[in-house]
């Protein structure tokens, strides 16, 4: 400013809600994963609601796919919203909040090239976990009936293509499977380094996802909502409660 110049009533000071000043850096998803106890990741769908979550103090953020297509275009998630449009709302959400944000990336927007661009993406844009699921494109809401898979073994390689593109380990490739509630079996192996969700659509689905039915070595996530006639198990439910909101739990 010069002279007697002053600030107006609406003047912000743009160093106070910098990065820089919401606190020391969190410690990163894959070592707040390593101990207990279960970590809850509300679901999140622009940079008021997470920066509303942090100050809530949890400790994880969940970009929802199907959050973006209801609030950037009033539509349901049936595959519509694009790369770019989950890139430009986790960079807006990262330039808030300090927090590690799980990112719901659909299908990886095409085949393997395509997720390898996806994740190349959404990793610079601030993503700690990037979520890639095995339907056909377009998609469906885990929650929706109508749904269809890709075969296990493209799915792998999408995978594959998604660890090889990441830049960093602690970047985490989460691989989602609608095996159990598609085909009614266990769930799929897609890659033992990454780790698996699923969303069963009823109790005997959800039997189908017991930990004696399959395991993994890495942690599981949850996916709930509130009012919903689906919950989803991971590969390690068993320390997972039932969220009374919206958002996704993990655990290692």
């Amino acid at each position: 400013m010069r002279g007697n110049d002053r600030p107006g009533p609406f003047a912000l000071d743009v160093r106070s809600h910098s990065r820089a000043n919401v606190g020391p850096s969190p410690e990163s998803l894959k070592q707040r994963l390593a101990r207990r106890p279960i970590l809850l990741a509300p679901g999140v769908y622009d940079a008021l609601s997470a920066l509303l979550a942090e100050q809530a103090g949890f400790e994880a953020l969940y970009l929802s796919g199907a959050s973006i297509a209801y609030t950037r275009l009033g539509r349901p998630d049936v595959g519509l919203v694009t790369a770019s449009e989950v890139e430009n709302t986790l960079a807006s959400i990262r330039e808030r909040v300090a927090l590690p944000i799980i990112v719901d990336a659909d299908t990886g927007f095409g085949n393997a090239l395509n997720v390898a661009r996806t994740v190349a993406m959404l990793e610079r844009a601030g993503a700690a976990a990037i979520q890639l699921e095995d339907q056909v494109t377009p998609k469906r809401c885990g929650h929706l009936d109508g749904k269809a898979l890709v075969p296990a073994a493209k799915m792998a390689g999408k995978i594959r293509a998604a660890l090889d593109a990441r830049r960093s380990a602690d970047t985490l490739i989460v691989a989602r499977t609608d095996a159990v509630a598609v085909e009614g079996s266990s769930p799929r192996s897609h890659a033992p380094s990454a780790t698996a969700t699923q969303a069963p659509t009823s109790s005997s689905s959800r039997r189908c996802a017991r930990p004696s039915r399959w395991s993994a070595p890495s942690p599981g996530l949850a996916s709930a909502r509130r009012s919903s006639r689906t919950w989803s198990r991971a590969a390690r439910p068993r320390c997972c409660r039932r969220p009374t909101s919206s958002g996704s739990a993990s655990r290692s």
